[in-house]
């Protein structure tokens, strides 16, 4: 890594561009693949495509913010047309997108949802994303930001773990390791500036009492949480560790995190996976991080081993997608997949595609008891207990539509119709 690159950020630079870091898109557009209605047995083949290493490939092949991040008030676009950092916009989509390629944490009447959806709204976002959002029709204006640097910073760190991932076997050890710490480095950037301190203090001795009361008045604000545990309380509060400040180089060093890098790339990866977005040449049907189920195969030049490119995982003959997450297939070799989210391994064995479709049909649930672990900290109990899991049809992201009593399409919230209005409408 080239030294003095990346600017320790800290304080509200850090606060502000952290709302624009969020995952990826995991939607269901399109929920089943039979031809014509759910009671036919003719099928649309499906194609699932993964993306060899998306969060690498970006990294090694996009420029990163780095450098003092430089902060500015009004409309940048108007004097710097390709100006690059992180913006605070108001924005206002098109409203005839199928698959909205922006989305936003928000705060609904059924609690905090990430969703893709349509409207004016105001919020931080990379510029970059921004500006491929303009492609798609999206009209921004910026209201205030941080200009960085570009730097092309991680090419050779990427290509160094994937040629070591290429030099071992899956499952080696090596092999393993290059793909841990090619993934979740750009994680690392994107942690707190913070650290978490525990402290005790025996409240029958007066000495530690009134420095537990002196604690409280200067710290009381970091504080995350106390538990009383006998004669004693257990303090746990946030600290900002000590950063050290280079004048040569007008840099911070101190816990080597950058929440601009964290979001640039996680930004770039949504941007990358919105080649399956809204493309006349094929439906979408199921769409994650890094992976889409569309109805037609890719071109070639788009599908290959290298980083960046689609993967085809498998060929489709079934399907049912019932919400983010929770989706089964049966493949053209006759294999049934189903993934469901917080199922454990032991119950999903026993749930099947012909389980899912049965969902499909309008208030339709089904419901499992698992074992579940409680673990009970201060006490040092672990307790384990029956659990019930409801399984159904989930409207959090985008609005279902039911013909004839039965799930069959999907589309696009607009934000007005489902922002709690006792809350902010900006993002939170």
């Amino acid at each position: 890594m080239p030294e003095n690159t990346i600017f320790q950020l800290l304080g509200n630079v850090y606060r502000e561009i952290s709302q624009s870091y969020t995952g990826g898109a995991v939607d269901v557009y399109i929920p089943h693949n039979r031809t014509e209605n759910i009671f036919t047995r003719s099928f649309k083949k499906l194609y699932y495509y993964d993306v060899n290493a998306l969060y690498p490939f970006v990294m090694a092949s996009t420029p990163m913010p780095i450098g003092k991040p430089v902060a500015f008030i009004g409309d940048i676009l108007q004097f710097e047309p390709n100006a690059f950092g992180f913006f605070y916009c108001e924005i206002t989509s098109p409203n005839y997108l199928e698959h909205p390629i922006l989305h936003r944490r928000i705060k609904t009447t059924t609690g905090i949802r990430t969703v893709a959806g349509l409207g004016t709204w105001k919020m931080w976002i990379y510029s970059e994303e921004m500006y491929n959002a303009m492609k798609h029709g999206y009209k921004f204006t910026v209201i205030h930001g941080y200009q960085f640097e570009k730097g092309n910073i991680f090419k050779d760190y990427v290509q160094t773990m994937y040629d070591m991932r290429l030099e071992f076997p899956k499952g080696h050890p090596m092999n393993d390791l290059a793909k841990l710490l090619q993934n979740s480095l750009y994680g690392k950037f994107g942690m707190k500036p913070e650290t978490t301190v525990v402290d005790m203090f025996d409240i029958t001795n007066p000495d530690q009492f009134k420095l537990l009361d002196d604690m409280l008045k200067v710290y009381a604000d970091s504080v995350q949480d106390w538990i009383k545990v006998g004669n004693h309380i257990i303090l746990i509060r946030n600290k900002v560790p000590n950063f050290i400040y280079n004048q040569d180089t007008d840099l911070y060093h101190g816990l080597n995190v950058n929440v601009a890098i964290a979001s640039a790339v996680t930004a770039s990866g949504r941007m990358w996976m919105t080649l399956l977005k809204n493309n006349p040449d094929f439906n979408l049907y199921y769409s994650d991080t890094d992976s889409g189920i569309i109805d037609r195969p890719l071109p070639p030049h788009m599908v290959g081993t290298a980083l960046g490119q689609f993967k085809i995982e498998h060929v489709i003959n079934r399907a049912v997608f019932l919400a983010p997450k929770v989706y089964g297939f049966i493949n053209e070799k006759g294999e049934e997949i189903v993934k469901v989210k917080g199922i454990t391994k032991d119950t999903i064995t026993d749930v099947h595609v012909s389980d899912l479709e049965s969902l499909l049909f309008l208030d339709s649930a089904k419901e499992f008891t698992q074992e579940k672990w409680f673990n009970k900290t201060m006490e040092g109990e672990i307790s384990v207990a029956d659990v019930i899991y409801t399984l159904k049809v989930t409207s959090n992201k985008r609005k279902t539509i039911y013909i004839d009593r039965v799930f069959s399409n999907t589309r696009p919230y607009l934000y007005d119709d489902i922002i709690d209005t006792n809350a902010d409408k900006d993002s939170i």
